[in-house]
């Protein structure tokens, strides 16, 4: 009998307890108008709006990592933790990874937006893993921005908190366009077997504004420590929400079996619900 392989969409080791981190906050897109791009925002809302899925397409995120320059496009500013600050750092030049995520609750009146994603991608990376993802040999460790790219707009992260065991994380970003999404409910109980999954993902860098792709597949049961589902998954679908009938989210997609990319895993319901109620007390502080 061959032996079974799963991989997680991104490197990552486990903690056996919740990592909090801030990051500072802006966008990182400019327009020449702002009531052009309100105009292409609502195009997008009225083009997602025509869904006949469970899942709703103007939650999906798409998340990046890069690294961080003074200036556009030049490597020989490339900014060092230590030497420089976030605040002197606003350029994205180099892409690391990428993932999925699904906004979960929004705060109206602050335009707080809250998303699940992967743990694994949250986490801090180390200098040799910098160097598979971007084959650059750096002096120093470099800053890391972390962005998400909602309705049409590329934002930095303002903060996150992960719980590695679970490899669920939580991330808190601001937008005006807030609105555009919706509260989602965890679901009270594990799934059935049999029971139809859907989600949207964007492996493989496949990412653009204007697409959302959609994948489905059933449950394949629960144990003690997490579900399995036969929904498509390889690298970069790390983070998408799977989401039942109801619309409610069932589990956050956490790896997949290698050679057999139907045959994902992900947190239990129950452990989604207890992640977030820590998660939102920390990061509303």
């Amino acid at each position: 009998m061959g032996v079974v392989m799963f991989k997680k969409f991104a490197s990552g080791f486990m903690l056996s307890f919740l990592c909090f981190v801030q990051v500072s906050c802006c966008t990182i897109n400019t327009y020449k108008s702002t009531d052009s791009h309100d105009i292409y925002v609502n195009y997008l809302d009225r083009k997602f709006s025509k869904n006949k899925s469970k899942v709703i397409n103007q939650n999906f995120i798409f998340l990046q990592k890069y690294v961080m320059t003074k200036n556009n496009n030049d490597y020989t500013q490339i900014c060092y933790k230590g030497k420089q600050k976030y605040t002197e750092c606003n350029e994205p030049l180099v892409p690391i990874n990428s993932a999925s995520g699904y906004v979960v609750k929004i705060d109206r009146r602050k335009n707080d937006i809250y998303a699940l994603t992967a743990a694994h991608w949250c986490k801090e990376e180390t200098k040799d893993e910098l160097y598979e993802s971007t084959d650059l040999i750096m002096e120093d460790m470099p800053i890391v921005g972390y962005y998400v790219s909602f309705m049409g707009n590329n934002i930095k992260i303002k903060k996150y908190i992960m719980d590695p065991v679970t490899d669920l994380c939580l991330i808190k970003f601001n937008s005006k366009y807030s609105n555009y999404a919706k509260n989602i409910d965890i679901a009270n109980s594990d799934p059935d077997i049999g029971d139809k999954m859907y989600t949207i993902s964007a492996p493989m860098w496949s990412y653009e504004n204007e697409l959302r792709q959609h994948y489905s597949g059933y449950a394949s049961g629960c144990d003690s420590y997490e579900c399995v589902f036969t929904i498509p998954a390889t690298y970069g679908s790390s983070g998408s929400a799977v989401i039942n009938e109801k619309g409610e989210i069932v589990s956050i997609i956490s790896k997949a079996s290698i050679g057999f990319n139907n045959y994902t895993i992900g947190a239990k319901p129950e452990q989604v619900k207890d992640f977030l109620e820590k998660a939102y007390e920390t990061l509303r502080k």
